[in-house]
């Protein structure tokens, strides 16, 4: 039996045992009733892919709301937070990473990232430093933690080496005690193998006060989805190339990025940099800086994949943030995240990161772009579904059979 037949039988019959509806009230009841129908009608459910152009900047910038990181997020997640307000000096805390039970017994030296001058290596070699005196090495040594085989190595402030030896790792994820780059087993010797120990610029707890950082002024509004690839250098990651794109996926800004110190892994398998890229850069980490706080303001909502990342390189104080590693949870919880590539494949049916070339900063902000307007209509649509449903309940009594035919 169709819905609407349904009702007005159920409401007919109700009129004659009850004899208590009007005329009246009975065509205010079939008014509502085609009310909602035609609401149920122009907003399906399950809803649509995203469409940007549905959606009003404000009613996006309303949408986005409840789903802005808290300044607790923020530090539990570690961004760069201000030191005081107004401040350009910023702080960040790192958890200290998982640990990876790996034992290595021999070396790969035909490895790719062995071999000097291959695209994955800079060419700068440093083979230690000269003989110093103890106080000396005490004022000038700096401890770090390798991001990649998780050894503890020694350099000097000036980012001279003082520990020698390889760096022997597994590049792909753990998962299920295997490493999906080369299928071996945890405690397997490293499938790659490079000539440097490397670090991201931060290491385990407190960091800071870190130099170098700026923050909007004015206020601009907007929705931005903004993404970066960097590269390892002597000072840690440093940015190598940034792309932002606006509701519709326009790209808006995009540039490659010298770093200020040497190089010494473009991280091309994750990043997609490669030499030639950089070679006539000619944009500092300042000029984008510059660019950037163009058209970012204080008001401006800035969305990303584990933004706090991208922050860090840029060196970018702000408040008005939206993470898709927080707006789609892994199940087992922080400090579990989902990829952006699982996101992307699972929700909007699209793959990404396919290339052996690498990553592309303007595909992944494109990809974040579409997840954020994704969710925003999923949960608009929910919230009329839901409305529609306490609309039929204000004016007729519950009946499973009505919400099923409904639902």
């Amino acid at each position: 039996m169709k819905m609407q037949h349904f009702c007005e039988q159920y409401y007919g019959s109700l009129c004659q045992e009850e004899g208590a509806i009007s005329t009246a009230d009975n065509a205010s009841t079939a008014d509502r009733w085609q009310q909602i129908k035609n609401d149920m009608s122009a907003s399906p459910w399950p809803p649509s892919p995203p469409s940007a152009q549905t959606i009003l900047m404000e009613e996006l910038t309303a949408a986005l709301q409840p789903h802005l990181l808290s300044r607790t997020q923020m530090w539990e997640l570690g961004y760069p937070v201000e030191i005081e307000p107004n401040s350009t000096k910023a702080v960040m805390y790192m958890n200290a990473p998982p640990p990876r039970p790996t034992i290595f017994t021999s070396w790969n030296v035909n490895a790719p990232e062995f071999i000097p001058g291959s695209e994955t290596n800079s060419g700068v070699i440093s083979t230690g430093s000269t003989p110093r005196l103890d106080s000396e090495k005490a004022t000038e040594e700096v401890e770090h933690l390798c991001v990649r085989c998780r050894k503890v190595f020694h350099m000097t402030r000036d980012g001279e080496y003082l520990t020698q030896g390889f760096c022997s790792y597994h590049w792909g994820r753990a998962a299920d005690g295997y490493y999906a780059c080369c299928n071996e087993g945890f405690g397997s010797k490293g499938c790659a193998l490079s000539i440097f120990h490397v670090w991201n610029g931060t290491n385990p707890g407190m960091n800071g006060p870190l130099e170098g950082y700026v923050r909007p002024r004015s206020h601009r509004g907007g929705v931005y989805a903004i993404d970066t690839e960097m590269c390892y250098t002597t000072a840690g990651l440093e940015l190598a190339s940034v792309a932002v794109v606006d509701v519709n996926g326009q790209l808006v800004y995009q540039t490659y990025v010298r770093p200020s110190s040497s190089i010494l892994c473009y991280n091309t398998r994750f990043s997609g940099i490669r030499p030639r890229n950089l070679q006539h850069a000619t944009k500092t980490l300042r000029d984008v800086q510059n660019d950037l706080l163009e058209f970012v303001g204080t008001d401006t909502i800035l969305v990303g994949h584990a933004l706090e990342n991208d922050f860090k390189v840029l060196k970018l104080l702000h408040t008005a943030v939206v993470d898709t590693c927080a707006m789609y949870p892994h199940a087992r919880g922080l400090p579990m995240r989902r990829s952006l590539r699982v996101l992307s494949e699972e929700y909007l049916g699209r793959k990404i990161q396919q290339s052996s070339a690498g990553h592309s900063a303007l595909e992944d902000a494109r990809a974040v772009m579409d997840l954020i307007l994704l969710k925003v209509k999923e949960d608009r649509a929910f919230t009329e579904h839901h409305l529609i449903s306490n609309q039929l309940h204000e004016f007729q009594p519950y009946t499973p059979y009505l919400l099923v035919s409904v639902a």
